[in-house]
């Protein structure tokens, strides 16, 4: 699987990386420190986490290459997800994940868990 982060979004994330920042794509299935809670509907949703190493847990026990590095990821959400995907802010500003099948999730939220 690859993922490739289009130059809009690609710049926006940039800037909040730091020199030992994780990427995570997080199914939000209510498994894992990033899941708040199961989706309630038959929607798939997908968070972009950027977390430190010591927060990465063994729930993202995968991983797929990226422009920007590894992305982690729970094993068994590869059903939801593309050989090839791609990560877009849309005219809307929010941040879109798309695959060969079309979207996957039109308004993909990121969240930053570094802390300081």
């Amino acid at each position: 699987m690859e993922l490739t982060f289009k130059d809009a979004a690609k710049e926006r994330i940039e800037k909040r990386l730091k020199p030992d920042t994780k990427l995570v794509l997080d199914f939000d299935d209510g498994v894992g420190p990033f899941s708040d809670a199961a989706s309630c509907t038959l929607d798939v949703a997908f968070s972009l986490v950027l977390c430190r190493p010591d927060q990465l847990t063994a729930d993202y026990d995968e991983h797929l290459t990226s422009n920007m590095g590894e992305v982690y990821y729970k094993g068994y959400a590869d059903t939801q997800l593309d050989g090839n995907m791609s990560i877009d802010v849309d005219k809307m500003l929010r941040y879109k994940l798309t695959g060969d099948s079309g979207i996957i999730d039109p308004n993909m939220s990121l969240r930053d868990v570094q802390g300081n």
